[in-house]
């Protein structure tokens, strides 16, 4: 639980970190820096820890193509995050939890009590009514919607991935799973990054060493998420985790100054709920 609750701390923090920084020097650009930073993070674990190979090729061939999935995950959310308020787009992508949570009953044969399973629920009742704006209905000032498809593709691609990096962490351990599906997302941006060139003013440090900070945070959570499930049920982890949202609500209504309609309020105020529920449930 303790490991969740930290990789939370990590993840919330890159979440409003890319918020910032992504509408600074492009959603694009804070992903590619991000990732190629946070490799260099867990490549220096890696070289520190050493630790013993216990794979197989079938392992390396799942993080391969889960690298797929994570990479689009973190491309849809930092352009969410890049396009709308945070406060909205970071709930609805925390209701990964929800899919990887419902994965890990389905395939890995784990069993949840009834706090879990409501937290469900609340969850998915938060996620709706946090993409709902009533504002819209009596034509006024509305949150800004066009980060919620993202964030929904995101959530789906995440639940996909942790459930994947879960799985393979409890199999070869948390150094050797991390460093392996981070080589393969970073190869896949620094190809990306190639073919696309994204536009960046290397004389803005701002916005790069923000860009870096953000990589490094994340990958720290990533490491502590994958460190739990390796010791710990994937769905008890992944309900800890999913609290990181907190951190991304307050600040964007608090630092940011955004304003959700009271049915988009209400809405993150249930994902919260079921989110705690679920962690209650652990």
């Amino acid at each position: 639980m303790i490991y969740g609750l930290g990789a939370a701390l990590g993840w919330g923090l890159a979440d409003f970190g890319a918020a910032v920084v992504g509408r600074r020097v492009g959603s694009f650009a804070t992903v590619v820096l991000a990732q190629i930073a946070g490799f260099a993070g867990i490549a220096t674990v890696y070289v520190l820890v050493r630790p013993a190979w216990t794979g197989s090729i079938a392992d390396v061939a799942l993080l391969g193509c889960n690298a797929v999935f994570a990479t689009s995950a973190y491309l849809l959310l930092y352009r969410g995050l890049e396009l709308g308020p945070v406060a909205l787009v970071s709930p609805i992508a925390a209701a990964f939890a929800v899919i990887t949570i419902a994965f890990a009953i389905a395939f890995l044969g784990e069993s949840l009590h009834g706090f879990v399973l409501a937290g469900a629920l609340v969850t998915v009742l938060g996620v709706v009514l946090t993409a709902t704006d009533t504002r819209k209905l009596a034509g006024g000032a509305r949150m800004s919607q066009a980060g919620v498809p993202y964030a929904l593709a995101a959530s789906f691609l995440f639940g996909v991935a942790t459930l994947v990096m879960g799985y393979t962490a409890q199999r070869i351990g948390w150094v050797t799973t991390v460093f392996v599906g981070r080589t393969f997302s970073v190869t896949i941006m620094i190809v990306a990054a190639t073919v696309r060139r994204p536009e960046l003013d290397r004389d803005d440090r701002v916005g790069i060493l923000g860009a870096v900070a953000v990589g490094l945070v994340d990958i720290a959570g990533i490491s502590l998420y994958s460190r739990g499930v390796e010791i710990g049920l994937v769905s008890i982890v992944t309900a800890a985790s999913a609290t990181f949202t907190l951190i991304p609500v307050v600040a964007g209504i608090w630092l940011l100054r955004e304003r959700p309609a009271p049915s988009q309020l209400l809405g993150i105020v249930v994902v919260v709920g079921g989110l705690l529920l679920l962690g209650l449930g652990g």
